[in-house]
């Protein structure tokens, strides 16, 4: 026992461990303050259900949301009689959003406060309050709200408003933002509610504080972000919170190993295509705040210490240097404070997925799945599948993407469908449906974002388009449009598109390299990848690019032109435009004859696999050439293919 007291401690600061150690052996034969987490409390379904007053920064990091979703969840449960919601980062949208989730998760009549002396531009992670402007096509609020945030009390007048009319310690305060509100309230005095001083009303009714705040591990005392941005209030909480309140910490380091990604937030909700968070994860980039902090104050106070591995007791002091500000825990067994400590990688996941399971339960779920294995579907069925679950695609596309739109990486959506790689072709028409609405919705977020401009990188199949994107820098676009667009008109479209959709600033990045490493290109990526480009496809969309720069030239003269040259995969090179107009698109036939002489051998010496082989060559017979040897070549190829399609039923 004393071994596995010391072991669970070994984040303790340096300085303190030997205090600890000391109160821990001491007690250790009677007391059980170091518990070891269990799943669940047997007996949570026959309690009284704990009467809270949630108290959060809503409006930057996205796990106030998740712990917002979860508390509702618990209401349903029987398990929380929530009182109230102080929202303490100020901006009315902020309140707003909270009304929208009352509202979604069928509790729109929980009074709302909101903080309007608190701190002043805090950081903000994630501005995703705007969702509350968000419309339907017919132009009405996609998420109802009830509330007049005009009329919302102050958070501090609706805490003394809450505690007067609560029983003696009976309340629990779940604090996972600023302590702004709470500071007021311990510098108010008596008012219509109460005689008491805020301090005395909250000593006399709040039974203990959950708390996000503190970072207790070796050598590092400083007191988290929340407690930093608000430090003067930070320092009026702890000096003035009555000593017999319970204060239970959750540090930042217990939830920094909790990180729910935005691609599976999107593929736990991709049964609903009406969910608020969905929203936030769609319209917003969420790749930062979705490390799950304040679930674990939540999750602490509603099923108890068993959840979590908890340190012995102590009394805990904030020291307010700003941005430097120190929170130092002094170890006494009699003190009215505890911190979370961290558990293990298993102990994270388990966390994080009892977050995900909450997050799987939604009141309007669709009627389509995009996840579960379908009857293999292609062609008109495959689109049709896909017209159905646009939204929902489109949003699981988004949240992995970032402001990139690659149609290789749409396509592997189709999987459920039967889609391999090879069969490609049969999932052209659905994959464009979905790069079609996709690319409204990019550019629809990069405008919320201030993101004005575009950057379409456009190219022969495997000339090095990916490659450009990433050696050239493009990440700070708005929108980076990476696609071979082939075909009469496409890259026309796509401009005019991207301008009257709002986009200011377009620029074109033409990839150059010649047809042999093109293919050659293909078909490491065929073996790699198990996919390849169909060999008729890749001389036509080469051919295609003859002349494009003057066209661009012509029909958009304000559109930025910035050539790209990876010839011979040699690297990546910025070149001039008069020296692109040169790059020559015109297969010769001697070029041809290189190209067709090498797919013979590949398929003649089994380097593409021979079920593959249809599907890496195409219809062969449709590439022009007047040269009789490769006439010869493509009649010879078509052969082989045929062959294999009779051998292995492909037709």
């Amino acid at each position: 026992m004393t071994r596995i007291l010391i072991d669970k401690m070994k984040n303790l600061p340096h300085l303190l461990f030997a205090a600890v150690v000391i109160v821990a052996l001491s007690s250790c034969a009677s007391k059980k303050e170091l518990t070891s987490p269990q799943v669940r409390i047997p007996s949570l379904q026959s309690r009284q259900p704990i009467k809270m007053i949630l108290d959060s920064d809503f409006g930057s990091s996205t796990d106030d949301l998740f712990a917002l979703m979860m508390l509702h969840h618990y209401i349903d449960d029987g398990l929380v009689d929530l009182k109230g919601i102080v929202v303490d980062r100020e901006g009315e949208k902020n309140a707003q959003l909270v009304d929208v989730f009352n509202n979604y998760y069928g509790h729109a009549d929980i009074p709302i406060g909101l903080e309007r002396n608190g701190v002043k531009n805090p950081r903000c992670f994630i501005p995703y309050s705007g969702i509350v402007d968000l419309t339907d096509v017919s132009g009405k609020p996609l998420f109802k709200r009830s509330m007049d945030v005009s009329k919302m009390p102050e958070g501090y007048k609706l805490y003394r408003q809450l505690l007067s009319q609560a029983e003696d310690k009976s309340i629990v305060v779940v604090a996972i933002g600023f302590v702004t509100s709470i500071a007021e309230l311990f510098e108010s005095g008596a008012d219509e509610y109460s005689p008491l001083s805020g301090v005395d009303l909250f000593g006399q009714k709040v039974k203990a504080v959950y708390i996000q705040s503190g970072r207790f591990e070796s050598g590092d005392s400083l007191s988290g972000y929340n407690m930093r941005a608000a430090s003067r209030q930070s320092a009026v909480f702890y000096d003035k919170l009555p000593k017999n309140v319970e204060l239970v910490m959750s540090p930042s380091n217990i939830g920094d190993k909790m990180n729910y990604l935005p691609q599976d937030v999107l593929i736990d909700l991709s049964n609903t295509e009406y969910n608020p968070i969905k929203a936030v994860y769609t319209y917003y980039s969420c790749d930062t705040g979705q490390r799950m902090w304040d679930t674990n104050c939540l999750v602490n106070a509603v099923m108890g210490d068993q959840q979590y591995y908890m340190s012995p007791r102590g009394w805990v002091k904030f020291v307010d240097r700003g941005e430097e500000s120190l929170m130092l825990f002094t170890p006494d067994e009699k003190g009215n404070a505890r911190y979370q400590l961290p558990g293990d990688t298993y102990f994270a996941q388990e966390k994080l997925m009892d977050i995900r399971r909450h997050n799987r339960m939604n009141r309007y779920p669709s009627k389509y799945t995009i996840e579960s294995p379908q009857p293999q579907l292609k062609k008109s069925a495959a689109t049709e599948w896909t017209r159905q679950r646009l939204s929902q695609l489109v949003d699981k596309y988004m949240g992995s993407a970032g402001n990139n739109l690659n149609p290789d990486n749409v396509r592997m959506m189709f999987r459920p469908l039967g889609y391999s790689g090879p069969n490609a072709a049969d999932y052209e028409e659905a994959e464009q449906v979905v790069v079609d609405a996709a690319f409204e919705r990019m550019i629809q977020k990069a405008l919320k974002a201030g993101r004005k401009d575009v950057v379409i990188v456009t190219g022969p199949p495997s000339s090095g388009k990916t490659t450009a994107v990433s050696k050239l820098n493009l990440g700070k676009a708005g929108l980076i449009y990476d696609a071979t667009l082939t075909g009469e008109g496409r890259l026309s479209n796509v401009v005019r598109k991207a301008k009257a959709l709002g986009m200011e600033k377009v620029t074109i990045v033409p990839v150059y390299n010649d047809i042999l490493t093109c293919y050659n290109n293909n078909l490491t990526r065929g073996r790699q990848e198990w996919r390849y480009t169909p060999l008729d496809y890749i001389i036509s969309a080469y051919r295609d690019n003859v002349g494009k720069i003057d066209q661009i030239r012509q029909e958009f003269p304000d559109v930025e032109i910035m050539p790209v040259d990876c010839s011979g995969n040699q690297g990546v090179k910025l070149v001039g435009i008069e020296e692109a107009r040169k790059w020559d698109f015109n297969i010769s036939e001697q070029e041809l004859n290189q190209v067709l002489t090498l797919a013979l051998d590949q398929i003649s010496n089994g380097r593409i696999e021979d079920s593959l082989v249809p599907a890496a060559i195409g219809d062969i017979m449709s590439v022009k050439t007047s040269d009789p040897a490769n006439i010869q070549l493509a009649r010879q190829i078509a052969r082989k293919v045929e062959e294999i399609k009779e051998a292995y039923k492909l037709r």
